[in-house]
């Protein structure tokens, strides 16, 4: 996997720890670190998605349509399937767009270093 993913993955993974052993404490708050957790769950999976994707040899996602259906598709099964077969799950639409929105934060911010890249590069 490319360090054009490896990298966000890192962060992302200091993020949920923060979040998880920070935030939560320190706030009190579960319910914003829970949803935060999710929106970090969903820029995640679109990286691992893509690092494969690439790794490959295919070209990752980076349509909104594809993506959106991607972190849609990823959050209702983890809300509406999980709490099926997992008894502590609890099925919650906002955890569905906080999903979403990480996918589409990811989507953002990879093309905006894209974008920076290729401007870097012109000159």
């Amino acid at each position: 996997m490319g360090r054009r993913y490896l990298v966000p993955m890192g962060a992302i993974g200091i993020l949920y720890t923060l979040n998880r052993f920070a935030l939560a404490p320190l706030t009190g708050n579960r319910l914003l670190a829970w949803h935060f957790a999710d929106f970090l769950a969903g820029a995640l999976m679109l990286c691992f998605l893509n690092g494969l994707l690439e790794l490959t040899g295919r070209k990752p996602m980076r349509g909104l349509f594809p993506v959106s259906a991607f972190a849609l598709g990823c959050g209702l099964f983890w809300e509406v399937v999980t709490p099926l077969y997992l008894p502590r799950s609890v099925g919650d639409p906002r955890d569905v767009l906080a999903v979403w929105l990480g996918a589409m934060a990811m989507l953002g911010s990879r093309r905006f270093a894209e974008r920076r890249f290729r401007s870097r590069t012109k000159d």
